[in-house]
């Protein structure tokens, strides 16, 4: 599958920036609490078909708001797992202009079903109207969302809405997640390096006082349950890399996810490591012993999704 973030002011552009830190398991609902509150525009939108089926959206006429509102209009039977803080969320999503009823805009997912979901990513840090009307939200669930005139001036600009118009849309919720990996930890091979995870998840590598064997190695850690990573796929997620001397090279736990690119986009990315992540699932982690040229390291990654 993947995942592209979406932030508020681009539907269509990723969003991997900011996160500063994650929380190992998501909220149950109970210990969730939303921000957004349904209003008189997203009580009232009339939506047609089922969750997962492009929608059919109709906005009530002359509704004016002040500021954006979201209705859960249907929800999914599990809610033992809900977006909390520090989530990442696979969405479908769709908007239409409220006051022309023009779709504007529909997910990939909406007409293909093998098409991967687009993603959100529910941080205060990086909170907007699209990403806060899914948090709290449960795998199952169908929002409506209401963006007011103010919040969803960029937005509609970019998908041709009616300038000074309320933008209308409904997301499906298709899958909540933290930002690390979950699932059995393996024993790694003799030799590596020693991998050990914080109660957030955050990984630490602890260095063998031995030369780094040479070429390239890889072995998984963590074993997700997800879909399976392959070579075309642009995969994102959280990459710790120390060289073998012990010098911290890049840390995205601290920076936020990356974009890790698809073979394909190796020589433009410059992640020379993305070939062994081909082949892992999703919600893994993949340590990665790197040694070509006499430039040794240590890249461990949790691949939390791809596109």
């Amino acid at each position: 599958m993947l995942r592209r973030l979406v932030p508020a002011t681009a539907v269509a552009t990723l969003l991997i920036v900011g996160v500063t830190g994650c929380t190992a398991q998501n909220a149950a609902s109970a210990d969730c609490a939303p921000s957004m509150s349904p209003g008189a525009l997203s009580d009232n939108v009339v939506v047609l078909g089922e969750f997962g089926q492009s929608p059919q959206i109709t906005a009530p006429k002359d509704t004016e708001i002040l500021s954006s509102q979201r209705t859960v209009i249907s929800e999914g039977s599990d809610r033992s797992t809900v977006a909390s803080e520090n989530s990442l969320v696979g969405v479908n999503m769709a908007f239409v202009d409220a006051e022309s009823g023009k779709k504007l805009y529909e997910s990939p997912g909406f007409v293909d079903s093998d098409m991967a979901p687009e993603y959100l990513l529910v941080s205060e840090d990086m909170a907007n109207p699209l990403s806060e009307a899914v948090r709290c939200a449960a795998e199952g669930d169908r929002v409506a969302l209401a963006l007011s005139p103010e919040e969803s001036m960029q937005l509609a600009m970019q998908l041709g809405g009616t300038p000074g118009s309320a933008l209308v849309g409904v997301l499906d919720v298709t899958s909540t997640s933290p930002l690390a990996a979950q699932g059995p930890v393996r024993g790694l091979p003799n030799g590596y390096p020693a991998v050990v995870t914080n109660e957030d998840g955050v990984p630490g590598v602890v260095l063998p006082p031995r030369a780094a064997p040479k070429g390239t190695t890889s072995a998984i850690r963590i074993e997700g349950d997800g879909a399976v990573v392959a070579a075309g796929d642009n995969v994102i997620g959280q990459v710790l890399s120390v060289g073998w001397d012990g010098t911290p090279q890049q840390n995205t736990w601290n920076t936020g996810l990356m974009a890790l690119g698809s073979e394909d986009q190796i020589s433009q990315s410059g992640n020379t490591f993305r070939t062994e992540l081909t082949g892992a699932k999703l919600g893994s982690q993949v340590v990665i012993v790197e040694n070509e040229g006499g430039a040794a390291r240590v890249v461990v990654v949790d691949v939390l999704g791809v596109n």
